[in-house]
């Protein structure tokens, strides 16, 4: 999967990926500890928080947005423009 990180127009961030997800997203978990980020998936007793982790640590700056925000938007990638633009709530941890 492709993916990367951009500001939309009215300034919230998003990230953007280019592969159908295999379930909705309920929140994305952001790990302070190696600065990744994790679309966690909304399905039913997902008690061990399964979801897509992107391989790449963020940007300081795009954290700070991150924590200025507590959400941010994901997006697909369409085959011109972003689709299925949706924001969700970024939930901190240390691990």
């Amino acid at each position: 999967m492709n993916a990367g990180i951009v500001t939309l127009r009215d300034g919230t961030p998003c990230i953007a990926y280019d592969e159908l997800l295999p379930f909705p997203i309920s929140y994305v978990e952001f790990c302070r500890a190696d600065f990744q980020i994790k679309l966690v998936y909304d399905k039913p007793q997902n008690y061990l928080r399964e979801g897509r982790k992107f391989e790449f640590p963020l940007d300081h700056p795009f954290v700070r947005l991150l924590e200025e925000r507590r959400n941010v938007a994901v997006a697909r990638i369409g085959s011109i423009d972003l689709v299925e633009i949706k924001v969700y709530p970024v939930v901190f941890t240390n691990s």
